[in-house]
């Protein structure tokens, strides 16, 4: 089995958590996390996100040795033409464009989870029903019961509900997943090969 070590730059625990949860599904791979660099290099929200991406992720890959480096970004609405402005700008900025990939959920980490939910607690569910235009506090109120939480109570939650979940499923529902599975998947090919 092929190991991959990766950092993680983001702005929230939650996404890091999907993060790790997530790159589990895939066979033939281990994913490994760089504890010591996430602890070292974390976001505090999405200006430093942007601001630091580009240096935190040439530290990654100088001197951690990283083979992907993946950075996590709300995207704060769910405009699609900001969602493109947003991603093509990153990758302009990005320090390696093959192996920086971008997590830029629609509105925030909370729609993915919240598709997540729905699937678990209704599992022969087929309504396909967008939720990434419902305001932000509804899905953080979705998951966590509350409009705003912190990470003493998200942090279990979210790793709950990404511990076992249906790649496909959630790529059919959502297209900011099914955009950033599509660069894990190409980044896979192109790796391992």
């Amino acid at each position: 089995m092929r190991t991959i070590k990766y950092g993680f730059y983001g702005e929230e625990d939650a996404q890091k958590i999907f993060l790790k949860n997530y790159l589990r599904h895939f066979s033939g791979v281990n994913f490994e996390q760089d504890e010591d660099f996430c602890r070292r290099y974390r976001a505090r929200n999405k200006k430093q996100v942007d601001e630091k991406f580009r240096m935190v992720s040439q530290e990654g890959f100088l001197w951690y040795q990283h083979d992907v480096f993946f950075v996590g970004r709300d995207l704060d609405n769910h405009l699609q033409k900001d969602y493109t402005e947003k991603f093509t700008w990153f990758q302009e900025c990005s320090h390696d464009r093959q192996k920086t990939l971008f997590m830029i959920p629609v509105q925030c980490i909370e729609h993915w989870l919240w598709y997540l939910k729905i699937k678990q607690d209704n599992p022969k569910l087929t309504k396909n029903e967008s939720l990434e235009m419902k305001p932000r506090p509804d899905a953080k109120r979705a998951i966590y019961g509350m409009p705003e939480a912190i990470n003493a109570v998200s942090n279990p939650i979210v790793n709950e509900l990404t511990m076992q979940f249906e790649i496909e499923w959630l790529e059919s529902r959502s297209d900011s997943f099914r955009h950033f599975h599509q660069q894990v998947q190409l980044f896979l090919t192109q790796f391992v090969s």
